[in-house]
Formats: C-alpha cells, structure tokens, sequence
C-alpha cells in the first residue's frame, strides 16, 4: 500500500475515482475478514486483538510517512476523543462480528453485520447535518433490499432458526451499529488528524480492548497451530492495515452516508469466499441480493 500524502487541511483533493476504488478495494479486503476469523484457533476478542497486533507496525510506517510529507503536523484540538470512541466501537464492533461466526453462517453475520449504512446515514443526518440525496436513499433502500434477499435464504428450511441462530444473528445486528458508530467517530476526527495517525491511534485502543475482553472472557489468546497464526495475521494485514487503512483515506473524501453504502461490498465478497471456501452456495435469491448491492455501490459511485 503506498503511503499518502494528505494533510489536516486537504490540500489538493484526490482524483474522485482514487477515493472511490480505494474505499471498494478496503472494502474488499474486509469482506475476507469472516473468513480468516473461522480459521484462527483463538477466542473471537482475542481475534481481534491480534488483528490490531498484526496492523499496528504497518500503520505506524503509514503515520511516519504521512507525517514526514505533511511538516510532522500533529493532531488538531478536539481530534482525541472521536479518535478514541472510533478504537472503542471498533474493538465493539470486531468482537461482536467475530463472535457472531461461532452461532451462525458468515453469510448471515457478514450480511447484517452490513446494515451499518442505515445507522451511518441516520447518525450523519441528525449529528452532521448531511442530509442524504435521494439517489443515497434510494441506494440505501437497494442495498437493504439486497441484503434481504441475501439473508432470508439463511434463514428458512435449510438453515432453521434456533436459539443459538437467533443469538449470533443479534450479534451480529450489534457489530452493524458499533461499525456505524465507528464510521462517523473517523468522519469527525478527519476533518482534525490525518488519516495514518488516525488509524494507529485507534488501533491500539482497539487491541487493548480487544485483550481486555479477551482475558475477561478467559479465551485462548495464542493461537494453537500455524493455520492459526497465519489467518491472526491475515486479519491484521488484509482485513485491517489494508482494509481499514483504504476506508479511512477515503473518508476524507466522501461523506459518511456515501461511503457506508459502498461497505455492503464486503457481504457479497463474503458471501462468494464462503462458496469458494467452505462451499456455502448461494441460491438464486441470494445472487439477486449481490446483483442489488452492486446497483446500490454503482448508483452510490454516481451520486
């Protein structure tokens, strides 16, 4: 990945489609995050706390640099604390999500866990006063659809609901609203910090949330076999340096209800890498599900 140049104040702005491709290609690697989560031996909290783990060296090479092309600036008054709420609700986030994939499908848990654009729209409104257009709402209301058609497969005769069903689908609900929580905690700090500095900071507060959780909850912390160690990694490297690190450059640049409608992308990427994977074949709704949820990123790339 290389190393951005933007500072504080946005000094020439990036081409559209740079921005645009970034946030699709961070997303993407997100979307393998569900994944690399059922092959790790570890608790789901202490899945997360090496993903940061793995991240953080990357994302401190990406603050140096990013600091040394903008005169070393540092963070702005008032940048702390979205900063430190977006780690919080990421560390929320990531330890609902992975521990949705114990009780359901990742198609289920990637799918709600992708409901975040109608948190992030809603928060954007009434917190940022960015009303939504109504070629946004209306890709909102597409990708929702979409995700419907998606999930509901998961939820009939083949795979019946139970309790333990019920449960990892809330789970995953939960993970949809931290993420969105999370998303307009990184729009906020954007306009005071750079994006590297951002993602560092945030970072580590996740992972000592995320040990904190995981000590709590008396998980394996180390992972067991080098399956284990390379999925942790995977996490940290693809999933979050790449993937988060794309979504918070772009961030920068788009408004927040925009760019949350592109993060539906990473259901259908997972819905795909489980059928590749774990032959978890889609069924014809669901491949309508992922027709919707490309209409809503095209329509959101327009918009």
């Amino acid at each position: 990945m290389s190393a951005p140049s933007l500072s504080v104040s946005d000094r020439p702005a990036a081409p559209a489609l740079a921005m645009f491709l970034a946030l699709l290609l961070g997303a993407t690697c997100i979307g393998f995050s569900g994944i690399f989560v059922r092959f790790a031996d570890v608790g789901p909290a202490a899945a997360g706390f090496w993903r940061m783990v793995f991240a953080l060296p990357v994302l401190a090479a990406w603050m140096a640099l990013e600091a040394a092309g903008d005169g070393a600036r540092g963070v702005k008054a008032g940048a702390i604390l979205p900063i430190a709420l977006a780690g919080l609700a990421f560390g929320v986030d990531v330890v609902l999500y992975n521990a949705s994939l114990g009780f359901t499908s990742i198609a289920n848990a990637s799918l709600l866990g992708n409901l975040s654009p109608v948190g992030v729209i809603l928060g954007g409104w009434l917190l940022f006063r960015e009303k939504p257009t109504r070629r946004i709402l209306g890709a909102l209301l597409l990708a929702i659809g979409g995700a419907g058609l998606l999930v509901l497969p998961k939820l009939g005769a083949a795979a019946p609901l139970s309790g333990a069903g019920l449960f990892g689908d809330g789970l995953a609900v939960g993970a949809a609203f931290s993420y969105a929580a999370y998303i307009l905690a990184v729009r906020r700090a954007r306009n005071r910090a750079a994006a590297g500095r951002i993602g560092l900071i945030s970072s580590a507060i996740c992972a000592a949330f995320c040990l904190v959780a995981a000590l709590g909850l008396g998980e394996a912390i180390l992972p067991r076999s080098l399956t284990g160690w390379l999925a942790v990694a995977a996490l940290g490297l693809i999933s979050h340096a790449m993937g988060q690190g794309l979504i918070t450059l772009a961030l920068g640049h788009y408004g927040a209800g925009a760019a949350s409608l592109v993060m539906v992308w990473p259901a259908l990427v997972s819905v795909l890498a489980a059928w590749a994977i774990f032959a978890e074949q889609p069924s014809p709704a669901q491949a309508f599900g992922g027709v919707a949820i490309l209409a809503a990123v095209l329509m959101v790339r327009k918009g």
